[in-house]
């Protein structure tokens, strides 16, 4: 692997000689040259934000790199058949093909705790598309404000709770309205958000939501 990245062994010597103080083999400077820099990606902030539960950044994680295991991507590798690949979380008798798109909101069920979740936190723009929604908290909703924290995390819960739901409903067989995952997702938020320590009025507009 080494030589792949260097060419040949002549320059894998001569990368090593760099290295060398005082006839002695630095280490940490082996490792900063052959470490491979990482390039922070614009969804950064908006996954791994400064409140939100570490398990509901890890869903949103798995979903912005297409990584959960949502019925199209079992059907690609052959697990399901496609005849199996409906939405379990439409409502009415049409259902839809499984996607993280559809999912993550344009499904009736997910589109409507979306929405509240937007009406809640004061937003005046609507949207249930997967990417308008993530370029949008991604170019809108960066920074280290208390406020832009909150909201990043809303999005989160919010990923994380439906994701919950559809896995209660294909393995447990139980259902919850979409009012009822709308509650969940603000008891979680607020029960992380009033426990931190934060100025009195932040506190206050938040115990205004």
């Amino acid at each position: 692997m080494v030589i792949n990245r260097f060419g040949n062994v002549e320059n894998v010597h001569r990368v090593l000689a760099t290295c060398l103080k005082d006839g002695n083999i630095q280490i940490s400077s082996i490792y900063s040259i052959l470490s491979h820099p990482s390039a922070t990606v614009t969804w950064s902030n908006t996954v791994w934000g400064g409140l939100h539960y570490p398990k509901h950044s890890l869903i949103m994680w798995l979903a912005v790199l297409s990584r959960l295991l949502t019925k199209d991507r079992l059907c690609r590798m052959k697990i399901l058949d496609a005849s199996q690949n409906w939405c379990v979380l439409c409502i009415g008798s049409v259902n839809r093909p499984e996607s993280k798109k559809h999912l993550f909101f344009e499904c009736q069920f997910s589109g409507f705790v979306w929405n509240e979740m937007m009406e809640w936190l004061g937003f005046t723009w609507r949207s249930c598309d997967w990417d308008h929604v993530m370029n949008w908290f991604c170019n809108n909703m960066r920074g280290l404000g208390f406020i832009k924290k909150m909201k990043r995390m809303v999005l989160s819960a919010t990923i994380y709770w439906i994701w919950k739901e559809r896995n209660s409903r294909i393995f447990q067989q139980k259902c919850r309205s979409p009012d009822q995952i709308v509650r969940e997702v603000k008891l979680s938020v607020l029960m992380k958000v009033l426990h931190e320590d934060i100025p009195d009025h932040l506190r206050e507009k938040v115990e205004r939501l």
